[in-house]
């Protein structure tokens, strides 16, 4: 597909190409966040891990 360059700056300054790239950021912050908690979770894990192994 080969488009102009004009018409290819367009479409990157229109609010449709803006308002992708929120619904995108949000998408990758819900998924950033998901991954912090399960790296909090594998954390807590290895502590109960530790705790267990020397109180036996």
């Amino acid at each position: 597909m080969q488009m102009p360059p004009s018409t290819a700056r367009k479409f990157f300054e229109g609010k449709p190409f803006d308002d992708w790239k929120k619904g995108r950021e949000s998408e990758l912050k819900t998924q950033a966040a998901i991954v912090n908690r399960l790296n909090d979770v594998i954390r807590a894990c290895g502590i109960v891990a530790k705790t267990i192994a020397r109180t036996r």
